[in-house]
C-alpha cells in the first residue's frame, strides 16, 4: 500500500511538473510581452519630428498613388514611414482633433506600431535563441534585452535605429538557425532571413552588414565541418568533393538569401515600383557621403570637442558606458563559455558568431566617421545574448547541481537587470554603467555629452505649461526641435527679442552646439537663480530662466525703497513722457524685489491721481500683464513691471501723482506699505510723481 501511494505521489508530481513547465511555456510570452513592449510604449520620449512628417508624407504619397514621391530619405526608413503613417491615418480617424494635439502626443501614438513590432521581434528572439541554444539561454536573453535600458531608450523614438536593430538581429538568428539544423528541411530559414534582412535594409543602410555576416556564418559552419571531417577522410578528391558541395550549399543558402531581401525591398517601397534605379543609386550616393563625413556639429568625447571623427575609441567606450552592470560582467563570463565543454560543437559556433557580429558590426561603425552611440544599437542585442549565455552558465557552476539555488540566482540576476532599468522610466538614456562611476562622474569629465534625446525638456515644458497664460509665452530654447513638441506656448530661437522664458539644454551647452546662438545669453544667465533645473544623478540636465534685464538699483531713474508688506519691495521706477496732455498714453515701469519667497498671488494697482486725489486712469492686474504672479518670484528676484495709463480725455490740467501697491484679489485687501524707515503710509499705498498733464491745445 505504501509503495503504491508512493508510485502514485510520484507520478501526481510528475503530472504537476508537466503543468508547471506547459504553465510557465504559456506565461513566458506574456511576462515578455509586459516588459519589453509597456516600457517602450509608455511614455515615450519622442525626439526628432522629421520621420513624422516624413510619415505623413510618405502615406500622402501612396494614398494618391504617387509611388515616386516615397522616396523621402537615403536611410531610406520605409518601415519607420509605413507604420507611424498608418499609425497617424488611424489617430486621426478615431480620435477627435489629432492632428491638433501637441505633437509628443501625437508622435506617441504614431510610436505604438513600433513598439508592437519590436516586442514581436523580442519574443521571435527567445523562440528562435532556444533553438540555437536552450530556452533558459533563450528566456535569460530575451529578459537582458527586454530590459535593457540602452535599447528601450532608442526604441522610445519615432526613428529607424531601433526597427533595423531588431530586424537585423532576427535576420541573424535565423542564420544561425540554419546552419544548426542538420541538413534538411532548412531552406526557407535562409529565406527567412533574407524577409528580415530586407526590413532591416528598408529602414537603414547599415544593414548591409548582414551579407558579410552571412558569408562569415555560413562559411564558417563549413569550414568546421571539414575540418571536423578532414583526418577522415579517405582521399584527397573526397576533400575536394565534400569542399564542392559545401560550396554549392553556401550558393544556394546565399541566393534563396538574397533573392528573399531583394523581393521584400521591392515590395514593401512604392519608389522601387517606378524608379528603381535612382532609388538605389540616391540611397548609395547618400549613404557614402554620411559615412565618409564626420557629422557637421561637435562631438563631446573622452573631455573633448570636435568636429572631426572622434576615433576608434568611441564605439567601445558607449558600448561600456550603456550596457548594464549585469550585462557587462557576464558577456565576459559567456566569452568564457567558448572554452567550457558545456557547449557542444554546434552551440559554440552560435555563441562564437554572435560575439562576431558584436565585433564586426562594431568595426564596421568605427570605419565610418559620422558616429553616434545609437548606430551600434545592433551589436548591443548580441551583447545581451552573449551576457544571456554567461549568466545560464555561470549561475550553473555556482549551483554546482542544486536546482533551487539555480532558479533563485537567475531570479536574482534578471530582478537585478529590472532594478537597474526600470525605475528609471522613462529616462532610460540617463542610464551609465557605474562600474566605471557614478553618471554625475561620468558626464562632468565629459566622457560623453548626455541627454541624447532631450531628456528633461518635457518636464520643462510641462512646468511652463502650467504657468498663467502659458499658450500666449513665448520660449527661446535649445533643442527646439524636441521641446516643442511639449509647449503649448511658442517657440522661437534663443535670439528673439521678444521672448518670455529660456531653456538651455545641457547637450547643446557641453557640445557648444550652434553656440553663436546662445552663448552670450547663457554666460549672462547662468550666474542667475534659474526658475527650474531639471536633473537626473545630481546632474543637471535643463535650466529654465525667466527673461528680464539685470537690475541694478543704482541705475534707476526714480529709487523709492518702499515696502509692500513682508515679501516685496519697490526699488523705484521710470516714468516716460513726464508731460502729456488728456488721451495721452504714459508709460510706467516699476521695479520690484522680492524679499523673501512670496506665498500670495497678488494683484498690483496702478492709479493716475489728479491733485485732488480723483482717478484718471488706472491699471490693476498681476505683473507684467498677468503672465509673472508674484507666486512664481524667488527670494531675492527683481522684476521690472510695465504698465501703460492713457488719461483720461476730461482730465483737468495739474501735476499727478501715482498710486502704487498690492492687494489680494479675492478680499481686496491692500497690503500693508512703509517707507524706507519703516513707517506706515496711509492707505496701504505708495505716492510717486506722475506727469504734467497740461492744458489741450486749441
Amino acid at each position: 500500500m505504501q509503495l503504491t501511494m508512493k508510485g502514485n505521489d510520484t507520478e501526481a508530481t510528475q503530472r504537476f511538473k508537466v503543468e508547471i513547465a506547459r504553465g510557465t511555456k504559456v506565461a513566458f510570452p506574456v511576462i515578455l510581452f509586459l516588459l519589453a513592449f509597456l516600457p517602450r510604449a509608455i511614455h515615450p520620449v519622442t525626439f526628432s519630428t522629421v520621420w513624422h512628417f516624413r510619415a505623413i508624407e510618405f502615406i500622402q504619397a501612396v494614398s494618391r498613388r504617387d509611388w515616386a514621391a516615397t522616396l523621402l530619405a537615403p536611410h531610406p526608413g520605409v518601415i519607420t514611414m509605413w507604420l507611424a503613417g498608418i499609425a497617424n491615418r488611424l489617430g486621426n480617424a478615431l480620435i477627435p482633433d489629432f492632428n491638433q494635439q501637441l505633437l509628443h502626443k501625437q508622435m506617441a501614438v504614431e510610436l505604438l506600431p513600433l513598439a508592437l513590432v519590436i516586442w514581436l521581434a523580442i519574443v521571435l528572439a527567445y523562440f528562435l535563441l532556444s533553438r540555437i541554444f536552450d530556452r533558459q539561454i533563450a528566456s535569460v536573453a530575451s529578459l537582458l534585452l527586454a530590459l535593457d535600458p540602452f535599447h528601450i531608450f532608442i526604441s522610445q523614438t519615432l526613428h529607424v535605429d531601433a526597427l533595423m536593430s531588431v530586424f537585423a538581429m532576427i535576420s541573424a538568428l535565423w542564420m544561425l538557425v540554419y546552419i544548426g539544423q542538420g541538413r534538411h528541411n532548412r531552406w526557407h530559414y535562409m529565406v527567412l532571413s533574407g524577409i528580415f534582412a530586407g526590413l532591416a535594409l528598408l529602414s537603414k543602410t547599415p544593414s548591409l552588414f548582414l551579407f558579410p555576416y552571412l558569408l562569415l556564418c555560413l562559411g564558417t559552419w563549413k569550414l568546421s565541418e571539414l575540418l571536423k571531417s578532414g583526418p577522415k577522410a579517405e582521399s584527397t578528391a573526397i576533400r575536394w568533393r565534400d569542399t564542392l558541395k559545401a560550396t554549392k550549399e553556401i550558393s544556394v543558402a546565399v541566393l534563396l538569401w538574397v533573392l528573399a531581401l531583394v523581393v521584400t525591398y521591392s515590395l514593401l517601397w512604392p519608389s522601387m515600383w517606378v524608379r528603381p534605379l535612382d532609388t538605389l543609386n540616391l540611397t548609395y550616393s547618400e549613404t557614402k557621403r554620411y559615412t565618409g563625413s564626420p557629422h557637421p556639429n561637435p562631438i563631446l568625447f573622452m573631455g573633448q570637442r570636435t568636429l572631426d571623427d572622434p576615433g576608434p575609441l568611441f564605439y567601445p567606450v558607449n558600448l561600456s558606458l550603456k550596457t548594464t552592470e549585469v550585462t557587462f560582467l557576464f558577456f565576459f563570463v559567456g566569452l568564457s563559455s567558448l572554452l567550457s565543454r558545456k557547449l557542444d560543437r554546434r552551440r559554440r559556433l552560435a555563441l562564437l558568431l554572435a560575439v562576431a557580429f558584436v565585433v564586426f558590426f562594431t568595426t564596421q561603425m568605427t570605419l565610418g566617421k559620422k558616429k553616434f552611440a545609437r548606430y551600434d544599437l545592433p551589436a548591443f542585442q548580441f551583447i545581451d545574448v552573449v551576457a544571456g549565455v554567461g549568466i545560464v552558465h555561470g549561475v550553473q557552476w555556482l549551483a554546482r547541481g542544486r536546482r533551487w539555488l539555480f532558479n533563485w540566482g537567475l531570479f536574482l540576476i534578471i530582478a537585478a537587470q529590472f532594478a537597474i532599468s526600470i525605475p528609471r522610466h522613462p529616462y532610460y538614456g540617463t542610464h551609465y554603467n557605474r562600474i566605471f562611476g557614478s553618471p554625475k562622474a561620468i558626464l562632468e569629465k565629459g566622457i560623453v555629452a548626455g541627454q541624447e534625446q532631450g531628456e528633461g525638456l518635457d518636464k520643462a515644458a510641462a512646468y511652463l505649461n502650467e504657468l498663467p497664460m502659458s499658450p500666449l509665452l513665448v520660449v527661446g530654447a535649445q533643442m527646439d526641435e524636441l521641446f516643442l513638441q511639449y509647449f503649448q506656448g511658442k517657440t522661437v530661437p534663443m535670439t528673439d527679442d521678444k521672448v518670455d522664458y529660456l531653456v538651455f539644454a545641457r547637450n547643446w551647452v557641453v557640445r557648444g552646439m550652434k553656440e553663436w546662438n546662445w552663448k552670450s545669453l547663457w554666460e549672462a544667465y547662468r550666474l542667475r537663480q534659474p526658475k527650474l533645473v531639471v536633473t537626473f544623478d545630481g546632474v543637471p540636465y535643463v535650466w529654465v530662466y525667466k527673461v528680464g534685464p539685470v537690475i541694478d538699483e543704482t541705475t534707476i531713474a526714480h529709487p523709492i525703497q518702499a515696502n509692500v508688506g513682508q515679501d516685496f519691495r519697490l526699488l523705484g521706477y521710470d516714468l516716460r513722457p513726464t508731460q502729456a496732455q488728456p488721451g495721452d498714453t504714459i508709460h510706467l515701469t516699476l521695479y520690484w524685489e522680492a524679499v523673501h519667497k512670496p506665498t500670495g498671488d497678488y494683484t498690483v494697482f496702478t492709479h493716475l491721481l489728479d491733485p485732488m486725489g480723483q482717478i484718471h486712469s488706472q491699471k490693476d492686474n498681476q505683473p507684467q500683464g498677468g503672465m509673472y504672479p508674484t507666486y512664481l518670484w524667488d527670494e531675492g528676484e527683481r522684476v521690472q513691471d510695465e504698465y501703460e495709463l492713457t488719461i483720461a480725455p476730461d482730465a483737468p490740467p495739474g501735476v499727478y501723482q501715482i498710486a502704487v501697491g498690492m492687494y489680494y484679489l479675492p478680499t481686496l485687501e491692500r497690503l500693508p506699505v512703509t517707507d524706507r524707515n519703516g513707517v506706515l503710509l496711509p492707505d496701504a499705498r505708495i505716492l510717486i510723481a506722475g506727469p504734467e498733464v497740461l492744458q489741450p491745445s486749441e
